[in-house]
């Protein structure tokens, strides 16, 4: 049986490097009491947009405009600006490692956005910060401790990271996680 939606999204693969793998590793030791679903490293990336639901129709007509008509921006390192939280104090949901150049991700977000607009996908009103979650937070049992060892990594130095692609995805979700099948990919120019 033939799908007629598939549940896409369009964002910058992360290339992994020992720094960010020895983050998460040290994250994961420190938080092993708690409960956090970590990401797998190869599923890393920086989503631009979410589409969710969409017509295959539609999957078919994003990927000829992203080969015809998506701008190439240059292949950057990017510097990884240390470590942090989404989600109130006492109840965060998300860590994540940010990344400077933030003027770089929001020129890539904008290509984006004009191209799904032109395509018929209105533009979204949320503010944007290109991020890399790490983990998804379930449940806390040490909030306190959680912050301390959030604290000690605001500022963490890691290696910078790589860019030099934008890929559209489809996730096929499942329960051992998602599972991203790339449709389409645009490399940046000198990537």
């Amino acid at each position: 049986m033939a799908y007629s939606y598939y549940r896409t999204f369009l964002a910058l693969p992360v290339k992994v490097n020992a720094d960010l793998l020895e983050l998460r590793r040290a994250l994961m030791t420190a938080m092993e009491e708690e409960r956090i679903s970590w990401v797998d490293p190869t599923r890393f990336h920086i989503t631009l947009r979410f589409l969710g639901d969409t017509h295959v129709s539609d999957v078919d007509k994003i990927s000829r405009a992203l080969q015809e008509g998506m701008f190439r921006p240059d292949a950057q390192e990017v510097p990884v600006t240390g470590a942090g939280s989404f989600g109130p104090r006492k109840k965060p949901r998300v860590i994540w490692v940010g990344f400077g150049r933030e003027s770089w991700f929001r020129d890539i977000k904008e290509g984006v956005d004009s191209l799904l607009e032109i395509q018929g996908f209105p533009r979204q009103d949320q503010p944007f910060t290109a991020h890399l979650t790490l983990g998804r937070i379930r449940s806390l049992r040490n909030i306190s401790r959680y912050h301390e060892i959030m604290e000690g990594l605001i500022n963490k130095a890691c290696d910078p990271v790589w860019f030099d692609r934008l890929a559209y995805y489809r996730s096929i979700l499942g329960p051992g996680g998602p599972e991203y099948r790339k449709l389409e990919e645009i490399r940046f120019r000198g990537g």
